[in-house]
């Protein structure tokens, strides 16, 4: 450690550490010292020592420039509508998704009915045929993206 900015030099620094610590030689430290309580052949202050200066009071300000504030930044009122925004959206995306889960499993029941049918000699419909494409054509992108951006990004 270098010498402080208020003495001359490191010897300066022994020289007054030891000064100050002259009354103590020959006498015991208490072992446990409490905070408030003086040590042995300890100079007792004139005054009471503050901790910080003193400084100025602060001028008050008049109650008509005073800004009325509910408590801290009020950052949570500003967000709520954005949070709630979001909230929608989540419950929206989740019941869309539940939607083409349901038409997935429409399209894979119409599709098996259908092979079914076809394998016992029965020609194809073609409504079910086209209503089975629709609903696999409605359901795997979104439930691909939806996958996609709820589990995977």
């Amino acid at each position: 450690m270098g010498p402080s900015k208020r003495s001359a030099g490191p010897k300066d620094d022994i020289a007054s550490t030891r000064a100050a610590a002259a009354p103590l030689h020959g006498t015991s430290l208490p072992t446990a010292a409490l905070p408030g309580a003086p040590l042995p052949n300890a100079p007792v202050p004139a005054a009471p020592l503050s901790a910080a200066p003193p400084t100025a009071p602060r001028p008050r300000a008049a109650s008509s420039q005073r800004v009325y504030s509910p408590g801290g930044c009020g950052c949570a009122l500003l967000m709520a509508p954005v949070v709630a925004a979001g909230i929608g959206l989540a419950a929206l995306s989740l019941g869309l998704a539940l939607l083409a889960l349901i038409a997935l499993t429409t399209a894979i029941v119409l599709t098996v009915r259908e092979i079914k049918r076809t394998r016992s000699g029965a020609g194809a419909r073609t409504g079910f045929v086209i209503a089975a494409t629709v609903l696999y054509v409605l359901s795997l992108p979104y439930l691909g993206l939806f996958i996609w951006f709820w589990f995977v990004d």
